[in-house]
């Protein structure tokens, strides 16, 4: 390994005093977010530099995203706080230094972290009614990965928890703020997603009106008082006089007792 001798030492310490304040400032708020393990307010990277103004806090960061426009890395703003993040077109290559896999949410989880994240504050029993089932599990284990935490106490019968979301969520989905979601016209939904899901959102919102009835039309069921169609047969239709008998109709003067039957006569 190569050292520096004293003259090239002396040559950089040189070239780190000769920068200006403001230079000095972008290096001290570099390092700090460079081992940060998570996002950093502005007051925060301010009250671990000391003595400097938040005003000038700010303008090192915008200078920095500025510098940081060709390289593979960029500063990323979410929910007010800044991080240093990979490009995504590089996602790939970082990926394949970690032997583990990333964990993903499961469809139940990440279904109802989207009824939240577009409904906020709203409370299980909310949920429950928009996914039509049993959301307990899902919302607590969304709280454990801190995607989304308790925004207060509804005042209402049972004063149910109401959830919000997190700023892990802005972090891990990629949001400067939840003003960035995806509207939900753009989201690609199959139909009877979306009539479920109107549904929900009318029982909701106290919008839900009585259903008219199904009528046999509406079920695509022939009308029984319509008249039968010939279906392309030789012969008529032979009209059925007794519905209740397999046989036809027989007037009562013809008709025959049991006691007239040729029973033999009991020997008894």
């Amino acid at each position: 390994m190569d050292f520096l001798n004293d003259g090239e030492v002396s040559r950089t310490l040189e070239g780190a005093s000769s920068l200006s304040p403001f230079e000095h400032l972008k290096k001290q708020v570099e390092a700090i977010l460079f081992a940060a393990e998570h996002a950093l307010e502005v007051g925060e990277i301010r009250n671990i530099i000391g003595e400097v103004s938040l005003a000038d806090v700010r303008l090192a960061l915008r200078d920095l995203v500025a510098d940081y426009v060709p390289r593979a890395f960029f500063l990323f703003e979410c929910g007010g706080k800044y991080q240093l993040r990979t490009r995504p077109e590089f996602a790939d290559l970082v990926k394949k230094q970690f032997a583990s896999k990333p964990r993903s949410l499961s469809k139940s989880a990440l279904e109802t972290l989207a009824i939240v994240a577009y409904r906020q504050p709203v409370t299980r029993t909310e949920v429950n009614t928009i996914r039509q089932v049993d959301s307990s599990s899902i919302l607590t284990a969304l709280k454990e990965k801190d995607l989304i935490a308790v925004a207060g106490i509804r005042k209402e019968v049972g004063s149910p928890m109401e959830y919000k979301t997190t700023q892990r969520f802005l972090e891990t989905f990629g949001l400067k703020t939840l003003s960035d979601l995806p509207t939900l016209r753009s989201l690609q939904m199959k139909p009877e997603d979306q009539e479920q899901m109107a549904q929900a959102l009318a029982t909701l919102n106290g919008e839900a009106t009585e259903e008219p009835p199904v009528t046999a039309q509406d079920l695509a069921f022939d009308d029984p008082a319509a008249p039968v169609e010939d279906l392309g047969t030789d012969h008529p239709a032979i009209p059925v006089e007794d519905p209740g008998s397999d046989h036809p109709a027989v007037p009562p003067e013809d008709q025959t007792s049991i006691s007239d039957l040729p029973f033999p006569a009991n020997s008894d």
